[in-house]
This record gives structure tokens, C-alpha cells and sequence, in this order.
């Protein structure tokens, strides 16, 4: 009986023992994650206090796209005529947005942008499929001709030095933006997974500011899709617009 009440007394010990020891090292885990969530917030608080924003501003712009496909991974049993779906020109659309200029550590500018977009697409189809006499050329694929898109951009701008300008600014423009297709896909691109509703460009342009009472700007966008489709695609797009600083519309 003795042994038993010892056996008992000692594994409450050893419980007790295991429950303090948990108890510390929850404990430190806690005061660790608190630690480093600390540290993370002071360097983003350190990083952020390094961007000066000067203006905000709301523009819109008139669109120009084409898209060249490559559809040799598409393998489903569906043809269309190339003739009626090719048509090897931009076609037009248009965006409207938000934008914030600023310095970085007082001496980069650079803008943030986020915009809706209604962009028209042409088409240029790089195969043509053909079994002679039967048939003529055709594409194992239809993409869409229009979609609407949400994107957010960050581009550097570069002032140029032209002194003798003194009211006026060019700026030399670059960076990546990142574009989501909020409208349906249509089931033709959603065979074989070649829809895709993410898109990658690298944009570079000029922009022109007048003393600061309008921004008028031309970039340029290349782009392609941000996963892997079975039908890769290039987008070539060409956007002209202004921006107009919000604190002077209100």
C-alpha cells in the first residue's frame, strides 16, 4: 500500500514538474513571437517612414493591346478557322485609376498605382494548323478579345535634366505592375488550362508634368501570363493619359 501511495505521490510530482516546465516554454515562445513581431513592425515602420508622399492624384487613360498566342500545347479536339480569329492589330480600351507620387529617402521619386481597366485585345496567332486539302488554316485555340482587369503598378521615375525648362518636368519612368482579370472567362479559355487571370508586365515610359497642374503621360507594357498557361501569351500594350491631383478637383 506504501509503494502504491509512493508510486501515486511521484507521478503527481512529475506532472506537477511537466505542467511548470510547459507553462516556461510557452511562456518563452510567446515572449519570442511577441519579440520578433515587434521587430517586424519596427521595420516596416522604419521602411515606410522612408517614402514621402507629395500627391495623390486620379487619372485615366486611353488603351492600346494586342496579344501574340502560341497555342502549340493545346491538344483539345476544337478548331477554329484562323481567318476569323486573327486580327493582327491593337485594338482599343481605356483605364481609370488612383496614383501617389513621392520621394524615397528624399531624393528618388516614384509613383504606387492601382486602376480599372476595360482593355480591348487583338490577336495574332503564331501557328497556323493546316491538313490540305481538307482543311484551312486553323488555331486550336479562341482568346478572349476583351477583358476587365483590376492591376497595381510601382514604377521609379527618372527627372531628366533639361534646366532650361524650369516650370516644366520629364521624367523617364520604369517598373513592374501586376494586373488581375476580375471579368468571366470564357470557356474557350479554360480548356486545357490555358485561362489565366493574372498577368506580369514590365512597364517603361515618359511622362510630362506642367508646374504641376496636370501630369500627362505614354507607357509602354509587356506582359505575360504570371502562371504557366498551355497556350503562352504576350500582351503588348500601349497606355496615353493624364493625372490630375486630387487636393486641385476638390
Amino acid at each position: 500500500m506504501n509503494r502504491k501511495k509512493y508510486i501515486i505521490t511521484r507521478s503527481f510530482f512529475i506532472l506537477i514538474l511537466i505542467l511548470i516546465i510547459n507553462e516556461k516554454l510557452v511562456a518563452q515562445n510567446i515572449s519570442k513571437s511577441q519579440d520578433r513581431s515587434k521587430k517586424i513592425q519596427k521595420s516596416l515602420g522604419d521602411a515606410l517612414k522612408n517614402f514621402k508622399v507629395d500627391d495623390v492624384s486620379l487619372f485615366g487613360s486611353f488603351d492600346l493591346t494586342k496579344q501574340n498566342i502560341n497555342d502549340n500545347g493545346i491538344t483539345a479536339p476544337i478548331n477554329y478557322l484562323y481567318n476569323s480569329v486573327n486580327n493582327n492589330y491593337f485594338k482599343p480600351g481605356y483605364s481609370a485609376g488612383i496614383r501617389i507620387d513621392g520621394l524615397y529617402k528624399e531624393k528618388h521619386f516614384y509613383t504606387f498605382s492601382v486602376a480599372l481597366n476595360q482593355i480591348g485585345v487583338g490577336s495574332l496567332y503564331l501557328n497556323r494548323h493546316t491538313i490540305s486539302p481538307y482543311l484551312n488554316d486553323y488555331t486550336h485555340f479562341k482568346a478572349d478579345h476583351s477583358f476587365t482587369s483590376i492591376s497595381f503598378a510601382a514604377h521609379y521615375k527618372k527627372l531628366l535634366p533639361l534646366n532650361e525648362l524650369k516650370k516644366l518636368k520629364f521624367y523617364i519612368v520604369a517598373g513592374p505592375s501586376l494586373e488581375y482579370k476580375i471579368s468571366t472567362i470564357s470557356n474557350e479559355n479554360s480548356i486545357n488550362g490555358a485561362g489565366n487571370r493574372a498577368i506580369i508586365n514590365g512597364d517603361l515610359g515618359a511622362e510630362f508634368d506642367n508646374n504641376g497642374y496636370y501630369l500627362l503621360f505614354a507607357h509602354y507594357k509587356l506582359g505575360t501570363y504570371l502562371f504557366q498557361s498551355s497556350a503562352p501569351t504576350q500582351f503588348n500594350r500601349f497606355d496615353i493619359g493624364v493625372s490630375l491631383k486630387v487636393k486641385d478637383l476638390f
